[in-house]
């Protein structure tokens, strides 16, 4: 059953600015450093940072709060499995808010934009 969906769409050059401007102030706000370090294994990261920070709205988005008092930046992961697929953890304090959340996502992103879905399933 699902619980809640949630889609977003973000300019890759947006978040690129972002960094070059802001630097690891953002980095360190937004990401975790497993996020930072798996990014930053391409040749260009901005378009896997900004598919992260797509799904992060986006599962926001499906848990009903947005980003901000009830639901922080690091609350939410996204890592890869050992078959590359992307997968959704959550700090503790989140586990206990929304009563352990699982998500399927999905991510994807173009040379301009990353865009993403997350359906929040019971």
């Amino acid at each position: 059953m699902a619980l809640g969906i949630g889609n977003d769409i973000v300019e890759i050059d947006r978040i690129r600015r972002s960094i070059a401007r802001h630097g690891q102030h953002f980095l360190n706000r937004i990401f975790t450093q497993k996020e930072q370090d798996y990014c930053y294994k391409f040749q260009d990261p901005a378009p896997h940072f900004s598919v992260r920070f797509s799904i992060k709205e986006a599962i926001a988005k499906a848990l009903g709060t947005g980003l901000g008092e009830h639901l922080g930046w690091q609350d939410i992961e996204i890592l890869n499995d050992e078959l590359g697929k992307p997968i959704v953890l959550f700090s503790a304090k989140a586990k206990k808010r929304f009563n352990d959340p699982q998500f399927f996502i999905s991510l994807s992103h173009s040379e301009t934009h990353a865009t993403s879905v997350a359906l929040w399933n019971k």
